[in-house]
């Protein structure tokens, strides 16, 4: 036994040169792992616990794998307070579902309430210390987003080129001062006087492999209220269904409201030129309008209303051949997934 734990450094320490060295082809074992957990629902005892266990250690191991090879391909390793609190976020968005079927089925509908409050009490107090004190800009679901592996290694080579070459350009022009590190252009490679603009040489820049997902504009005015409006959103739609019930239209409308509110607010300020956002930004929005369209699955629109037309949809669509492997399945099972994923607190 002490062996064995001697060498776990050593097997954790060969799991990462191997993670580092095969960033592409670890795809594939996690994406399966992904699939093992759709396999898995609705065939055994307890599937749906197990099948959501699956799949969110499948997300965790995604998420360990990227910060993997952030730190040795890309020499990313942060450990400031904003990162800390999106991990614990990313990790909660991972495992919310997980946590929410667990304490249903130990402690019923009850601890089922308890644990699905404290959860978005959480999140909506670091979703909002994160923008207020850190002034961070639009949080992305999940804070943390998942590492575009494709190319890295050819675009870590081709960044680190590009920045050996600025860098070799800008030794022949100049010096660096030992102690203030400030640069100083040579003499004689000064241009001529009629166009010299005089102003200090700038540093060679820095590239960065991986996903830059960096926005250095921060919300204010509108945009702050906008974001306020859609964290606070989870927190505002549960204790709507506590006063209204959970069979009520008023909690689906007021969530309805909250996030058209939100969205209307940031195109005011885009059509203003206010503040204008920044390509990020505006694809975090563009996501949270596309999300608009998952109202039609949530309570109570759906047992009302769109339950008919959807199973009509996918009855239809399974007498294509081949079709029926999938929309078959599909439609035994999005009675479930409507009462365990399509909810407010979950986006």
């Amino acid at each position: 036994m002490s062996s064995l734990l001697f060498s776990c450094p050593d097997i954790f320490h060969s799991y990462k040169v191997w993670v580092s060295k095969n960033p592409q082809s670890l795809g594939d074992w996690e994406n399966s792992a992904k699939w093992v957990s759709y396999f898995i629902a609705g065939r055994i005892n307890n599937s749906h616990i197990l099948s959501e266990l699956v799949y969110c250690l499948s997300n965790l191991l995604v998420m360990f794998n990227d910060r993997i090879i952030k730190k040795t391909i890309c020499q990313v390793d942060s450990n400031t307070t904003p990162d800390k609190i999106k991990l614990w976020l990313t990790v909660i968005e991972y495992s919310e579902v997980f946590c929410e079927l667990s304490a249903s089925k130990i402690w019923g509908s009850a601890g089922k309430w308890v644990i699905v409050t404290c959860i978005q009490v959480f999140k909506c107090i670091a979703r909002l210390f994160l923008v207020y004190q850190h002034k961070e800009p639009i949080i992305q679901n999940p804070p943390i987003p998942v590492l575009d592996r494709r190319d890295l290694k050819s675009n870590n080579s081709n960044y680190a080129t590009m920045g050996d070459l600025a860098q070799e350009q800008l030794n022949s022009v100049s010096f660096t001062l030992k102690r203030s590190g400030r640069v100083v252009r040579k003499v004689d490679s000064a241009p001529p006087l009629a166009i010299r603009n005089w102003k200090p040489l700038l540093k060679a820049p820095s590239f960065s492999c991986g996903n830059n997902q960096t926005i250095e504009q921060s919300l204010a005015g509108r945009q702050l209220i906008a974001e306020t409006i859609y964290i606070s959103k989870p927190l505002v739609h549960l204790l709507s269904m506590a006063c209204f019930g959970t069979e009520t239209w008023k909690p689906w409308m007021i969530g309805l409201a909250l996030d058209l509110t939100s969205l209307q607010l940031y195109r005011s300020c885009r059509s203003k030129s206010i503040n204008s956002l920044t390509p990020l930004q505006r694809l975090q929005l563009s996501r949270r309008t596309v999300i608009l369209v998952l109202y039609l699955l949530r309570s109570p629109i759906y047992e009302r209303y769109s339950k008919d037309k959807i199973d009509g949809f996918l009855k239809a669509l399974s007498k294509i051949p081949l079709a029926g492997l999938i929309c078959t399945p599909l439609a035994q099972y999005l009675p479930f997934w409507q009462s365990t994923y399509f909810y407010m607190w979950s986006t």
